[in-house]
């Protein structure tokens, strides 16, 4: 089956100094490939990093954000500060399965992200790309 986004065009352009998808609270998921690059980036190893930054949830390694109103932990007054390295979660934001499931959905998480339905086009293969990047 079809779905709305597929027969839709639709606009996405993160937005300078917004970072509200940064301090909104929730878990964000690191695998082992974002644990690495993200170590990495920080000249660090794995198994430091995970102490330092990340709490075991199950099978997972997971950063909270927004416990006691805190903003994520990499958030600098420039922006991400391990955006290179950033995890998959973040790097597919808006593009989660919730958000796209439906037109109403997409719409309601635009009332929190000025990015969606401004500035250009955003390829069909980009936006399948993105749902296949993250799942959970």
């Amino acid at each position: 089956m079809t779905k709305w986004w597929e027969k839709e065009p639709i606009r996405f352009e993160c937005q300078t100094d917004c970072f509200k998808c940064c301090i909104r609270p929730g878990i964000v998921h690191f695998d082992c490939v974002d644990i690495n690059k993200a170590a990495d980036f920080l000249n660090t190893s794995p198994t430091v990093f995970k102490k330092e930054f990340l709490t075991r949830d199950g099978d997972n390694w997971v950063l909270e954000v927004g416990e006691e109103g805190e903003p994520c932990t990499f958030l600098t007054d420039k922006g991400c500060g391990i955006h290179p390295a950033k995890p998959k979660q973040c790097s597919s934001y808006p593009f989660w399965r919730e958000n796209m499931d439906s037109k109403p959905m997409w719409r309601l998480v635009g009332g929190f992200c000025p990015g969606i339905d401004i500035g250009p086009m955003v390829p069909l293969e980009t936006i399948k790309s993105f749902l296949k990047k993250f799942t959970l």
